[in-house]
């Protein structure tokens, strides 16, 4: 297992039109995890009569959802995989066109599965003492609100000031700005739990006893509001520790 902590599974059973089959998945990665799935290997399982080609399909869509959407340090590996097995031995009939409402229920399944693992990773991410989940709305589309989260995911400056409790707004949207996507700065609206921390691109009233208490806790819910349209997308990654640095300073292959 590496550096991993403990053993990550998950499974869900699906019912839709009187048909019913179960998806399973177990998963390995705690550190060099970045999108593309970096140091993950992931094992689903599911007895669905389908399709190649549409497992295929659900497992990409589905995968595109999860594990396309975390990082633990922003470092990748040549090694990743992700693997589907359907035996077939579910009593239904075959899942054979993308537009139906078994078909739909699968990819809901399969993302519901390998949303937990994805979590799973991130919540054993080396040194993680925090579980950051980052939503950006506002977005013109959804690719620009994943690469704006994504570029706040990756921060080292902000994942820091998580791990040092530190409400840090100037970092998230430091880190959005230099995400690529056009956004003007004055209509951003950044959110730490329940607590506004930006209005129309300014400091919002801070309670710093609130924003104490929310960072006090295991999971760390931030939003940001870029203005621009009704796309969103939300990420997860963890904070950055001494101990990622110990871990990594002392592990050799």
């Amino acid at each position: 297992m590496t550096t991993d902590t403990h053993l990550k599974e998950s499974a869900v059973r699906v019912s839709v039109d009187d048909v019913e089959f179960t998806i399973a998945g177990m998963i390995k990665g705690a550190g060099m995890i970045h999108p593309n799935m970096a140091t993950l290997l992931c094992l689903l399982t599911t007895d669905a009569l389908i399709t190649q080609s549409l497992a295929d399909r659900a497992l990409r869509e589905a995968v595109d959802q999860t594990l396309h959407r975390i990082t633990v340090d922003g470092d990748t590996s040549t090694n990743d995989t992700a693997l589907l097995m359907a035996n077939g031995r579910a009593e239904m009939p075959p899942i054979v066109a993308a537009d139906t409402q078994v078909y739909e229920a699968f990819v809901r399944g399969l993302t519901q599965v390998l949303a937990e693992l994805a979590k799973a990773v991130v919540r054993d991410g080396e040194g993680a003492t925090r579980f950051i989940e980052i939503t950006v709305r506002g977005a013109a589309t959804r690719d620009a609100a994943r690469q704006v989260g994504m570029s706040i995911a990756r921060s080292l400056l902000v994942k820091t000031a998580i791990y040092g409790q530190d409400a840090n707004w100037g970092r998230i949207i430091c880190a959005a700005g230099y995400s690529g996507v056009d956004f003007s700065p004055d209509r951003v609206g950044v959110w730490l739990g329940d607590l506004e921390l930006v209005r129309e691109g300014a400091p919002y009233h801070i309670d710093e006893a609130r924003a104490a208490e929310i960072l006090a806790q295991e999971d760390i819910p931030i939003v940001v509001d870029l203005g621009q349209g009704d796309a969103e997308a939300t990420v997860w990654t963890c904070d950055l520790s001494h101990g990622y640095v110990d871990v990594n300073a002392h592990y050799r292959t």
